[in-house]
Parts: C-alpha cells; structure tokens; sequence
C-alpha cells in the first residue's frame, strides 16, 4: 500500500494570503494596449483576482494600474493565468521588485 498526497486545492496553490479588496483598476493590454476597466476582487502579493467585463485570452500580458494611494499609483506587470464565463479572470504578477512587495505589503495593511 502507498501514500499518495492529498489532492491539492486552490488555497494549497497559494503562496501569499488573498485580501479581500474591492477597488476600481485600469488593465491594459501589453501588445495592444487596449485599456479596460477593471474591479479588484482581491489581491496577493502573487497576483489578484479582477473582474471585467470583456474577453481575454489566456496568458495575455497586462499592466494594471493600481492605485495605492491618493498620489500614487503602481504599474504591475501581470499575466492572465485563468477566466471564467462570469468575467472572473485570475491574474498572476510577473515580477515585482523588493521596493514594489514592500509598497503593496503597505498597502494591504492601510487598507485592513
């Protein structure tokens, strides 16, 4: 008889906890550069869950403008990694910067 692992689920895939957010956010297409309107759902230091009222591709590369706060706002490079058919569209950050973690650490403890 073997042990097999658990099935992972989509917590166990998470490497950073998930802050419930709900904020307005710009998105936009990195090779077209096509803007949307997006609201944040909840976000990561790994990546955010957006809703938008538009189709995306899958692995399409975004920037989303985020803005933390009143005269700032963060450029982030992102990839979709996964949609569903109600505009749900998980979103991983591509690389962020020592500086940039620390800036959204900051954030997601002003906004709790």
């Amino acid at each position: 008889m073997t042990d097999k692992p658990a099935p992972r689920t989509d917590s166990d895939r998470r490497r950073a906890p998930r802050f419930n957010i709900s904020m307005p956010v710009t998105v936009s297409d990195a090779a077209t550069g096509r803007s949307y309107v997006a609201t944040v759902d909840n976000i990561s230091l790994g990546g955010v869950c957006l809703l938008i009222e538009a189709k995306i591709a899958a692995g399409t590369r975004l920037f989303i403008h985020l803005p933390i706060a009143a005269d700032m706002t963060m450029r982030i490079e992102a990839s979709l990694v996964r949609s569903t058919s109600v505009g749900e569209f998980g979103v991983a950050f591509v690389s962020l910067s020592d500086d940039e973690l620390d800036r959204l650490s900051d954030f997601f403890e002003l906004r709790m």
